[in-house]
């Protein structure tokens, strides 16, 4: 009976932090700036969908932690590939919502060059993610 309560208990706390921060990110528009910058808005339904079945993949995933087989390791290059990608734009999109990038430019005085202040940014992440990958 205990152990029922306790994992009752936690699938409430999980569903209540998963739904407020899909909310939060609902709410700030990550997902309808996303579509604007890429020009999809006729597919914002499916990115919404897609946010969703992540969230609940990602969520079982964390929970069940299923083993791949030994042919399936192509499987974690594809995955990490996209998650990487869906990282990226998800970034972006907040960073954009939220204006960070024209705040901090104003802030350090840059007039020109912000793109390739951006793509070293994006360089620089990347590498860091590569070098964590193989340390």
């Amino acid at each position: 009976m205990t152990n029922t309560v306790l994992a009752l208990i936690g699938l409430s706390c999980g569903f209540t932090v998963s739904a407020a921060l899909f909310a939060l990110i609902a709410t700030i528009g990550v997902l309808n700036r996303m579509a604007q910058m890429t020009r999809s808005a006729a597919f914002i339904r499916g990115y919404e969908v897609c946010f969703m079945a992540g969230g609940i993949i990602g969520n079982l995933l964390s929970i069940y932690q299923w083993k791949l087989a030994e042919g399936m390791l192509w499987f974690t290059g594809i995955s990490g590939l996209f998650t990487g990608i869906y990282i990226g734009c998800f970034v972006g999109a907040l960073a954009e919502v939220l204006n960070v990038f024209p705040i901090l430019f104003h802030r350090l005085g840059l007039r020109q060059g912000m793109k390739c202040l951006i793509g070293a940014m994006a360089l620089g992440k990347a590498i860091g993610g590569i070098i964590d990958f193989f340390m």
